[in-house]
């Protein structure tokens, strides 16, 4: 399926409450060259009820533009709510009315506005969790699910939208019942599986990450596709307490960051390098795609004129939070390259580094045409590697390095440093630290 964004109706807007023709266009314009092959959209349905019930007056002109695009450049999306009102964890209840809600609210935007691209629905975000509206509690979240699933089916969506689930956010691999229950309980259900992770730099960097998510992978059926619903780096490790430090400091001299939930290293190129590490893992792993926590930081109030610090960029800056709060950050970049050449539809290889620490590989075909990429998390140390099984197709290859100070733009969008080149057994390839390179035959 490929990698993807979060991207929310806006809790913040510009001048009139919206935002502009021009904030459109350069969201659609970045969104084009990232090439997201998959996207998560958020929302909170009591927002588009009158009296309980559904109202298709009620204001989704967000929804309708994110959509909007999605349906012109036919990426699917997983769609739902963050699921609040749906149980009441102390009697135990499920809320079929915020059910049969939910799925005319799907009905209409699928029939009525002709938003194809809806093609699973998230029912309560990680559920697993305290913060969650379920509060941890697995029977009453699959007796939620179930009743959402019917829901959907008499509203005449059972072959056209299923499930996503379970959504559980994980750090360990102590919960990977959660997989096991929605695969035997669930059943056809549940069309897609998902987990979410924020692991640690150290965790990514040191391949305990890959190892970690693999025990998800495992527990669900192996015939089924599953991806990585919500991915981010958290500084959670004490190999990371510096950086934890680091966070914080900067979050607090940031007059509109939230403290309690913002990564600022979203401006730093090292969260690229991470993000690509974590993402080759990933993909190792056996999951058929993951989504990156998020797109834009102007999607999230966390609490009273604060934002959620997270994106690629804040589409708000000029407006709201000085106009270099608009430009693009380097991890941009990073997560582009990995979703344009290792687009849906691609066969994932195995590929393997000997010997070195901080180096991941990711190997891919589309369409037979061959893409490599590489990446060095170490902070100071060049790798020269030799390329061994490569086969004499590795011809007419484009080159695209992703380094500190070594981004070849032209206006926002990354040139190759080098064109039409051939890779074959025995080559040698530096990978300065901090970088990653990308080979490609694809356009």
């Amino acid at each position: 399926m490929g990698c993807g964004v979060q991207w929310d109706p806006y809790d913040v807007h510009g001048d009139g409450g919206r935002l502009s023709a021009a904030d459109r266009i350069r969201l659609e314009k970045r969104l084009d060259y990232l090439s997201p092959r998959i996207i998560r959209v958020m929302v909170s349905i009591g927002s588009y009820l009158t009296d309980g019930r559904f109202d298709p007056a009620s204001d989704m002109e967000d929804l309708h533009m994110i959509l909007g695009y999605c349906t012109g450049r036919s990426i699917p999306v997983v769609f739902g709510d963050w699921g609040g009102g749906f149980v009441d964890v102390a009697a135990k209840t499920v809320d079929e009315n915020r059910m049969e809600q939910s799925a005319k609210l799907v009905r209409y935007l699928l029939e009525d506005c002709g938003y194809t691209c809806i093609r699973y629905f998230n029912m309560v975000n990680e559920p697993n969790g305290s913060w969650s509206s379920t509060q941890g509690d697995c029977d009453l979240w699959v007796r939620a699910a179930r009743a959402m699933h019917a829901s959907l089916r008499r509203c005449g969506l059972g072959d056209r939208v299923t499930l996503v689930g379970p959504d559980a956010a994980v750090w360990t691999t102590a919960e990977t019942h959660w997989v096991s229950r929605t695969a035997d309980e669930l059943g056809d259900a549940v069309g897609l599986y998902d987990i979410h992770t924020y692991p640690s730099k150290a965790e990514i960097n040191a391949g305990e990450y890959g190892e970690m998510i693999a025990a998800y992978r495992a527990a669900a059926p192996a015939e089924r596709r599953m991806i990585v619903g919500e991915i981010g780096i958290k500084f959670i490790d004490e190999r990371d307490a510096a950086y934890a430090a680091e966070n914080e400091r900067r979050a607090a001299r940031c007059p509109y960051a939230s403290p309690a939930d913002s990564q600022m290293s979203v401006f730093d190129h090292m969260y690229g390098t991470d993000m690509a590490d974590a993402i080759m893992q990933t993909a190792a792993n056996g999951y058929s795609g993951c989504i990156v926590w998020m797109l834009d930081d102007a999607m999230h109030v966390n609490e009273p004129g604060r934002l959620k610090i997270w994106g690629f960029w804040n589409i708000l800056g000029e407006e709201r939070y000085g106009a270099s709060a608009e430009r693009i950050r380097p991890w941009y970049y990073a997560v582009a390259l990995l979703s344009r050449y290792f687009p849906a539809g691609s066969q994932i290889l195995e590929s393997t580094v000997r010997g070195v620490p901080g180096v991941r590989t990711m190997w891919g075909r589309s369409d037979g045409k061959p893409t490599l990429a590489i990446v060095n998390t170490s902070r100071d140390r060049a790798v020269e590697l030799t390329l061994e099984g490569a086969d004499s197709s590795l011809a007419g290859l484009d080159r695209y390095l992703y380094a500190e100070g070594g981004l070849k733009l032209d206006e926002e969008r990354l040139l190759p440093v080098d064109e039409r080149i051939a890779l074959r057994s025995g080559d040698r390839i530096r990978i300065d630290p901090g970088s990653m390179v990308v080979y490609t035959a694809l356009e």
